[in-house]
């Protein structure tokens, strides 16, 4: 499907670049982090030789949810922090809602008497609602001053050099609440006009702020599992989020099929690019580190091959706690990750000027997939070694990993693809043949 709000397709128009290149590199983060534990995570990353991009300051980082002050218990010398993370050549993200929950005083209060709060009808009560992280009302975006007094906020974050935000979906709440009514419009907003001026406003104000190498990590389509998808569990502009992820899954392979079916339809919706949390967010408590070595490393194999790998949720997610042949396997991932960034880049221009995703699943069972024209990938969708291969027709394709044997489109066959294999392959006679498999007899 075609995106309404992509750049037109006038080569001559293109940007060749419209996103930083870091937006695809290598993230990492944790689900509860201190200043201490964000450095040290890095800090192992890069002992190990796996090169990290960005980091993502996940909540709780703050005072009180929507105060927008750091924490100075966790986060003592915020600036200290970033500093030397950029020093490493590492991008700093940070976790954000657009809610000021009701314990956050006098912020909370001093918006209550202003008027700045989403409603459910205009009478100028403010909408409370349950969140997972407690009670608070919606910031109106569309009230001028209400929107001034939360960038008067921002501020003091994006003062600090911050590369960019992780925009959680706490609005989805809100409307199940009915917090829909905004003053400032003078009427009701649909959620996905709100998720959007949320979404949107962060970035053009990053950007105008601090330039065009900031970006945004938000929820394209997040169906919850419900295998929908449209408006109604959409979320950012497709044409700004163009390093999204596709919200928390459970640490297993049904979780790793729920992220696979959200990126199925951010793609079918016209979604530029986007990941999926290694591993899975939530944890499982069957599992000594919260999810099996298995999984781990079969999802970790997926997001090498989708245009944002990103690794962290609750739990443990370091691969070198797993042992030294996950942490091998994770490093050859992100170096191939890596790898494929030019190429990634080249077919995301195209794609963008086009309005489609840079990845086109061939079905929803399977969750095949190209990435771009000349890479074919068939995630492993269930424990073990021996799964199906459903080549697309019209092509012939060589195994990344193998004796670069080809095989021809149209086929179904059966292989074995131990824990440090992947089905991935790319199409014969492309450009990316001669630059990855140059070898080949």
């Amino acid at each position: 499907m075609a995106s309404p709000d992509a750049v037109a397709g006038d080569p001559a128009r293109r940007p060749e670049l419209p996103w930083p290149e870091w937006a695809w590199s290598h993230w990492v983060w944790e689900d509860e982090s201190t200043q201490e534990s964000a450095l040290a995570l890095v800090d192992g990353y890069l002992e190990r030789d796996i090169p990290v991009g960005a980091i993502i300051i996940d909540s709780p980082w703050e005072t009180a949810y929507g105060s927008l002050e750091w924490d100075p218990e966790r986060f003592p010398d915020p600036r200290a922090m970033i500093a030397r993370l950029h020093e490493q050549g590492v991008r700093v993200m940070v976790w954000i809602v657009p809610v000021v929950n009701v314990d956050t005083q006098p912020l909370y209060s001093e918006g209550c008497e202003e008027g700045f709060f989403m409603q459910r009808g205009p009478d100028g009560a403010p909408a409370r609602f349950e969140w997972w992280k407690g009670t608070g009302s919606l910031i109106d975006l569309w009230n001028p001053r209400a929107l001034a007094w939360w960038r008067g906020r921002l501020d003091r974050v994006l003062d600090l050099g911050v590369d960019g935000w992780k925009c959680d979906a706490a609005e989805y709440n809100a409307y199940l609440h009915g917090a829909a009514y905004s003053p400032g419009l003078g009427k009701k907003a649909s959620r996905l006009e709100y998720s959007r001026a949320y979404t949107g406003g962060l970035f053009r104000y990053t950007r105008e702020r601090l330039g065009d190498d900031r970006i945004i990590t938000a929820r394209p389509i997040d169906n919850y599992g419900f295998r929908i998808g449209g408006d109604l569990v959409a979320f950012s502009e497709r044409s700004l989020n163009r390093a999204g992820w596709v919200g928390d899954q459970d640490a297993t392979f049904r979780g790793l099929r729920a992220a696979l079916d959200n990126m199925y339809c951010s793609a079918e919706y016209g979604y530029l690019a986007f990941g999926s949390d290694i591993g899975g967010y939530r944890e499982d408590d069957r599992h000594v580190h919260g999810r099996s070595k298995e999984l781990f490393l079969r999802w970790a194999q997926l997001g090498a091959f989708c245009p944002v790998m990103e690794n962290g949720g609750g739990g443990e997610h370091r691969p070198w706690a797993f042992d030294e042949q996950a942490c091998g396997i994770y490093r050859g991932l992100v170096e191939r990750h890596l790898e494929l960034g030019p190429y990634l880049r080249e077919q995301a221009a195209l794609a963008f000027s086009e309005g489609r995703s840079v990845m086109g699943f061939l079905d929803r069972e399977t969750y095949r997939f190209t990435l771009g024209s000349d890479l074919f990938v068939a995630p492993i969708l269930e424990p073990g070694t021996r799964h199906e291969v459903a080549f697309p027709q019209g092509a012939d394709w060589i195994w990344l990993y193998g004796a670069h044997e080809r095989f021809e489109g149209g086929q179904r066959l059966e292989f074995e693809f131990p824990l440090a294999t992947y089905p991935a392959y790319v199409r014969a006679g492309s450009g990316l043949e001669r630059e990855w498999l140059p070898d080949r007899e």
